[in-house]
Formats: C-alpha cells, sequence, structure tokens
C-alpha cells in the first residue's frame, strides 16, 4: 500500500528517538568535525626506532645506558666522489663543505674529515697529537707524503679516505639529543641538505640514521593522503556500482570520511604521534569503518523496495542489524586492542587508536547515517518490486550457493588442500626489520646507503660494550688483550667492515713512542705501559679517548661498522659475537647495543608480537561469538571462516616471496577482527532462520538471499580500498595490501562455502525439525 501524504508516524525504541533529534544530533556531528579537523594540523610523524621500544624494555635500556655513558651512537656519513682526494684545489673545497657542516648543523658533537682527523706521531721528545693535516695550504708534495701515509694506515684508509683516493668522507656524530620535542634528529636532516645542495660542483652521497628516519618519515607523509586518495575513491565507484544510487553512495562515503576525521583529531588531541603503523589508520578506517554504513543502506533500500514508508523501513532496518553492527563493532575492535598484548609502542598506539575510530564509525552511523536516512518523501510499493529483480551479483550467489549445495564434499577436499598448502608457504615466511631492504633497489636513499656499504665504511653500526665491573678496569692488560681479541674476531666477519676501539689508540701511542715503528703498532707488554699510554694520550691534547671508553675506566666500546644488513644477517652476527665471547672472553661482561641490536630487537618483538596478539584477538572474538551465538559448538565453527583467512594470508607471503616486516605485524588480529564482521551478519542471519525454518539447507539459502549481498559488497570495497596502500615506494605497505585482499576474498569464500558445509555436517544447532522446509518456506 501507497504512503500518503506526508504525516507518517514515527517508530517508537531508538528509531523515533533518532528521528526526533536528527537536527540536534547533525548539529553535535558538525560541531565535533569542526574541533577534530582544527586539531588535524597538530599530528606529526615519528618513525625513529626507539620509539618501537617501552620504557622497561631491555634493549632500550642498554642502549639508554651505551648513551649516558659513550653519548649518541648516531652518525651521518658524506661521501663525495672526487678525482684525487689530496688535491689541493678538492681539499679546499671539500673543507669548505666540511666546514659548513660543522657550524651549521644542528646537534652536531664532532665533525671529522681528513683534514682534522686526528694523527698521533712520536717526534725527538715526545710524541705530537695533531691533525692529520695540520695546513690545507701545503704544497702539493707535502700533501701527497700525508695521503701515501693516510692509505696506508688501517685507521684512516676506507674510513675517511678510500685506498683509491677517489672518495673521501665526512663523518658527522651527534650529541645526546635534548628531550623535549619530538624526535630532535628531524632537525638535522634539512640543515645538511641544504648545505651539500650549495655545493653542487661536488658529487655527494649521504646516509645514516636521521636521513634514512627523515626520508622515512617524509615519504610516508607524501603516501598517506594518496592511500586515503585512491581508497576512498575507489570505494566511491565500488558504492555505485553497487548501490547505483546517490544515498548508497553518499550515506556510507560521508560516515567513514568524519569517522576519520573524529580519529585523527583524537590521535592529535591526546598527543599521541603518527608513525608507520599509525599512519595506516586513516585508510583502515575508510575499509573498515564503512561496512557499518553500508548495512544500514542496503537494509533500508530493500525496505523501501518492498513498498514500506521510509520511517517505517528505518525501523525494520535498525531492528535487523543494530544488535549484528553493534557485536561487528565489539568484535573488530577487540581484534585491534589484541595489539596490546606486544610490546611494540606504536603497534599498541594503533590498537588503541583503531579501536576508537571503530567505534566512532559505529557511533556516526547513529548519529550522522540514520538522520541522514530519516529525511525525504516516502515512496510506497512499485508495481513490480525490485527485490525480485536480480542482477549479476544476485546470480553470482546463486551459483555459489548451488555449487556449495550440490558438491560439498569436493569443496571440502578443495578446502583442505588449500589449508596445506597455506601452511607450507607460512613456513617459509621471513621476518625482516631493516627498512632499507623495504625500499625499491633504484630508491635514491636505498642506491647512496649501498654506495657508502660498497666504497667505505658501511652504513650501520653494532655497538659492543665490554664492563668489568671495576674502576679502572679497562687499563689492565689481560682485558686489553680481550678486547683485542674480540675486535680482531669482528674484523675479520663476513658482515662488518671496520671496527675502532680505545684498542687503536692505545697501538697508536705504543707505535708513537718507539719512533713510529710500524712493527711496535700492537698493544704494549705491560697495564703499567696502558696506563702511561692514556695519560700520556689526554695531556698531549688527544681527543678521542671519551668516545671509546667511560669516566672511571671501568667499561669501554668497541664499534663495528657494517653494510647494511638484513635482520637474519644481524642475528647470524650477533650469535657469532656471542658464541666467540663465550669461548674467549672471561675478563669483561660483553653486551651488544646500537642501531643494528635495535634492529634485531624490533626484530624479535615482531616474532613474539605476531603471535601473542593473534591470540589475544582469537580467545576475545571466540568468546563474544559463542556468546552472541549462544552454542559453543557454533561459536567455534564461526571462528574457522575467520582463522583460515590469517593463514592464507601468511602462507600467500611465504609462497610470494613476501616478508614480514613491521607493517606485517598488524596483519593477523586485524584480519581476524574484520572478518568477524562478516561471520556476525551470516551466523547471526542464518541462526535466526533455522529458528523461523528449522532447515539448515534453508536457512542458508535465506542468509545468501538477505545479507549475501552485502557482505559481497562490504568484501569488494574492503580489497579495492586496501589495494590502495599498492601505491607506494615501499615493499611492506604493497605486500600488506596484497595479502589482506587474498584474506579477505578468503574469508568471504569461507563464509559463503565452507561455513553452510560445516554447518549440515555437525548440525551444531540440533536436528532439524521440518521434513520439507522449502514447504514451510512457501506457506510463510
Amino acid at each position: 500500500m501507497r504512503h500518503q501524504g506526508h504525516s507518517e508516524a514515527i517508530p517508537s525504541g531508538l528509531t523515533g528517538f533518532l528521528i526526533r533529534i536528527r537536527w540536534l544530533s547533525l548539529l553535535i556531528v558538525a560541531v565535533i568535525t569542526v574541533l577534530a579537523a582544527s586539531q588535524l594540523p597538530n599530528l606529526q610523524i615519528d618513525n625513529s626506532n626507539e620509539t618501537f621500544f617501552r620504557s622497561g624494555d631491555d634493549t632500550k635500556k642498554r642502549l639508554d645506558k651505551f648513551k649516558e655513558t659513550f653519548g649518541n651512537d648516531d652518525f651521518v656519513f658524506v661521501l663525495i666522489d672526487v678525482e684525487d682526494a689530496f688535491a689541493a684545489a678538492t681539499l679546499q673545497r671539500v673543507g669548505e663543505l666540511a666546514d659548513r657542516l660543522e657550524f651549521e648543523t644542528p646537534h652536531l658533537l664532532e665533525m671529522t674529515w681528513i683534514g682534522n682527523v686526528e694523527s698521533i706521531e712520536g717526534v725527538p721528545g715526545g710524541i705530537v697529537i695533531d691533525d692529520l693535516i695540520p695546513n690545507l695550504d701545503l704544497p702539493q708534495s707535502e700533501l701527497n707524503k700525508i695521503a701515501d701515509r693516510a692509505v696506508a694506515d688501517p685507521l684512516y684508509r676506507d674510513r675517511l679516505v678510500s685506498s683509491d683516493r677517489r672518495t673521501a668522507g665526512i663523518l658527522l656524530e651527534f650529541e645526546n639529543y635534548p628531550e623535549l620535542g619530538i624526535d630532535p634528529r628531524k632537525d638535522v636532516p634539512p640543515v645538511i641538505w641544504e648545505i651539500v645542495g650549495d655545493f653542487s660542483d661536488l658529487e655527494t652521497h649521504v646516509v645514516g640514521g636521521p636521513i634514512m628516519d627523515y626520508e622515512m618519515d617524509m615519504e610516508t607523509a607524501r603516501e598517506a593522503p594518496r592511500w586515503m586518495t585512491f581508497a576512498l575513491l575507489a570505494m566511491t565507484a565500488m558504492l555505485f556500482l553497487t548501490t547505483r544510487s546517490f544515498t548508497g553512495v553518499l550515506v556510507p562515503a560521508l560516515t567513514v570520511i568524519l569517522s576519520v576525521v573524529w580519529t585523527m583529531g583524537f590521535v592529535a588531541f591526546i598527543g599521541f604521534t603518527l608513525n608507520i603503523f599509525v599512519i595506516l589508520v586513516p585508510t583502515l578506517l575508510l575499509c573498515v569503518g564503512i561496512g557499518d554504513a553500508m548495512h544500514v543502506v542496503a537494509e533500508f533500500r530493500q525496505g523501501l523496495n518492498e513498498g514500506l514508508p521510509r520511517k517505517a523501513a528505518l525501523g525494520h532496518t535498525l531492528s535487523l542489524v543494530t544488535w549484528p553492527i553493534l557485536l561487528t563493532t565489539i568484535t573488530t575492535a577487540a581484534g585491534f586492542l589484541a595489539f596490546l598484548a606486544t610490546d611494540l609502542v606504536p603497534l599498541r598506539e594503533l590498537g588503541v587508536q583503531a579501536a576508537a575510530g571503530v567505534w566512532i564509525a559505529l557511533l556516526l552511523t547513529f548519529m550522522f547515517a540514520v538522520p541522514l536516512l530519516s529525511f525525504g518523501k516516502s515512496r510506497g510499493a512499485a508495481s513490480t518490486p525490485k527485490s525480485a529483480k536480480t542482477d549479476i551479483f544476485d546470480s553470482f550467489l546463486g551459483l555459489l550457493t548451488s555449487i556449495t549445495l550440490r558438491a560439498p564434499v569436493p569443496l571440502a577436499v578443495l578446502f583442505a588442500v588449500a589449508v596445506g598448502t597455506a601452511v607450507y608457504g607460512f613456513s617459509i615466511v621471513e621476518i625482516e626489520s631493516n627498512t632499507i631492504q623495504d625500499l625499491p633497489e633504484d630508491y635514491p636513499m636505498r642506491v647512496a646507503f649501498e654506495y657508502v656499504d660498497e666504497q667505505m665504511g658501511g652504513s650501520m653500526s653494532l655497538e659492543v660494550v665490554a664492563e668489568t665491573g671495576t674502576e679502572g678496569g679497562i687499563k689492565n692488560i689481560g682485558v686489553m688483550r680481550d678486547l683485542e681479541s674480540l675486535q680482531a674476531f669482528l674484523e675479520q666477519h663476513r658482515f662488518v667492515t671496520q671496527t675502532s676501539s680505545v684498542v687503536d689508540q692505545i697501538k697508536q701511542m705504543h707505535r708513537a713512542v718507539h719512533e713510529n715503528k710500524p712493527d711496535y703498532y700492537r698493544l704494549p707488554e705491560k697495564s703499567s705501559q696502558i696506563a702511561e699510554y692514556l695519560l700520556l694520550y689526554e695531556s698531549g691534547g688527544g681527543s678521542q679517548l671519551e668516545k671509546y671508553v667511560s669516566f672511571a675506566y671501568d667499561s669501554a666500546r668497541i664499534q663495528a661498522r657494517t653494510k647494511s644488513l638484513t635482520l637474519a644477517q644481524v642475528r647470524e652476527l650477533k650469535v657469532d659475537v656471542n658464541a666467540f665471547v663465550a669461548a674467549n672472553i672471561a675478563s669483561a661482561d660483553i653486551k651488544t647495543t646500537g642501531t643494528l641490536s635495535l634492529m634485531s630487537g624490533i626484530g624479535d618483538l615482531i616474532k613474539v608480537g605476531q603471535r601473542q596478539s593473534f591470540t589475544l584477538a582469537f580467545i576475545a572474538i571466540a568468546l563474544i561469538m559463542i556468546l552472541t551465538l549462544r552454542s559453543i559448538s557454533l561459536g567455534l565453527i564461526a571462528m574457522v571462516p575467520n582463522v583460515l583467512p590469517v593463514l592464507f594470508a601468511l602462507g600467500a607471503m611465504g609462497l610470494l616471496g613476501f616478508q614480514l616486516n613491521m607493517i606485517g605485524l598488524v596483519l593477523a588480529p586485524m584480519i581476524l577482527g574484520v572478518a568477524v564482521d562478516d561471520t556476525v551478519h551470516f551466523f547471526v542471519r542464518y541462526r535466526r532462520y533455522f529458528d523461523q525454518y528449522g532447515s539448515y539447507e534453508t536457512a542458508y539459502r535465506e542468509t545468501m538471499r538477505t545479507v549475501g549481498r552485502p557482505l559481497l559488497f562490504t568484501t569488494m570495497v574492503l580489497v579495492l580500498g586496501f589495494m590502495g596502500f599498492t601505491y607506494t615506494i615501499f615493499d611492506g605497505p604493497r605486500n600488506f595490501a596484497i595479502s589482506s585482499s587474498i584474506a579477505f576474498v578468503s574469508a568471504l569464500m569461507a563464509e559463503f562455502l565452507l561455513a553452510p558445509i560445516l554447518l549440515r555436517w555437525l548440525r551444531p544447532l540440533g536436528p532439524e525439525r521440518t521434513p520439507n522446509a522449502q514447504a514451510a518456506l512457501a506457506a510463510t
């Protein structure tokens, strides 16, 4: 019956309440949106390694102690390609660059290059500690003599000048950064780039921790809007394709956009910084948060198509979807909050913020989408109900239903084969936390790092700290010899390019007091000589000692410079060091820290965090499903379509050669939290129809008829939205998008194909009550 006039009754309950306050609700939404948007300029990005660790983490504690004792381990290395590093004109020009860097780079502790590097030389009556090149205006013949000495000395060769003299290096070392502000290292790269840019006649390569972090922050900031824009456009196109209505596009799209604005405004307001994880939140919310509004719009349009007045259709819609979308919000939020089980700080923040965003999306569904849908005229029943028409989506769902009912055994076998293949793929997945390995081979920063690795010195470092526990213990000849043996072991290791420690300075002093004879470049025989050399070094103006020994001489540091290593190589290096120490070092307690140790620590947290967060998410969601469906067996069956997609995604990573990096850590709990949305809608509706008709087959057919389309559409939107992450230079987000899409598609297929088979075989709802369910359905 067509609705007449404009006096349509307002439904009672939640629908009536939302309609009565719709103007107030929309006003509140507008005010909060303005306030949230005003906070967005305050968002800041911080991808520094230190932000990944909690304050009590052992890896972070070792690094903090190292910095207190020896200072900052951060460095920037500027390499310059030249014809001859010791040519007078070249020295002058490189010297000008070095001076600019020394006086203008913020937070700089020391600048070292071949012109000012410390030289220890014996002279009649004593030693002289001075710059290697005391005067850049020396005649070329004198410079050539210094060059011959430099390239012959391992303390200079391939550290600050290459053996062929065609590459010169400028090393910038930094003081401990101030604790105020967001990642003070961000102050460094722009200044260095500006200075280097003024020397365009020099071919330079700049690497180092601050450079890498800054480049990652800037690239992340550039790509995040692209991800979100692509996701939004893709979802808009898919909404139009699937709904073919202005309302079907506008209401879900605006709802999810507002949820992103509110969430990111909340993030900025409470002072969280953005990182490689949290930067995913806007796109994640676009893809995940749109589901609630889509289900509301789909049911609402179906009610209108069946001739219900607008407000009655809205009331009918909320009676069907309120409980399911509330449950999906709870389960999705539980999936994200499972990240609290990991010790990776940015991932914990992602869990809190994404969970908040999911609840905000639900809130906006009722505060914004429902009031918006209440406006407009009722159109009444059409002569040919639209619900009777079919399209390609209905045909596809009908085909899946038919296949499932006719060929359950072949389908079950197919899923079993897929599970076995996925298990094998998962077994070969590798973990990687080296950011450089995540970049394309031709990316300028990766090219620069690899160039430095090949040409001189290496771009990363492992810090090895020896603690004697005794004041002055480092001056003991036994300790010094143990340090020498450990340094020699590191020097010959295939991953280490060079090392430096207090042993080098003692050897230099020993050689200098013996008339600079090369044979004396070794440790002295007695502890008393070491103490004398250290005193002589400091009184002679030496300035490098504090970098390598503590103030009380109870601990010392060996810096091992390496090429850019993979996580597996870092672990191999640390295992080799620990094995050597266990077999050969007894005079000191040896520990590792620094950049590579941080990378290894992050890798360990990824491995443990993936397992812990997935386990917590599984337990929480399984309990919710069991309580919701009021059946342990039904709840556990419902978890099958949620667990299999995780296995398929991780298996695909292994089979496709993808590495599990920091972004990949989000994968398992996120898939579980998102996939369960479809499960809730499917199983809640399935149970309702089984209670109504008493037949597993009929319950399945009716479930596919009523919620199949929304579930298919939300999955299509998810897949297209996540494809936005493929628009990136990084391997991590691209692999994340592909693996997630595989998971979402497999989750839907498991929901549509496998779950009905398990339900018919296992009969968790009891025996069928109606011999001829189709007749019962027709009778209704």
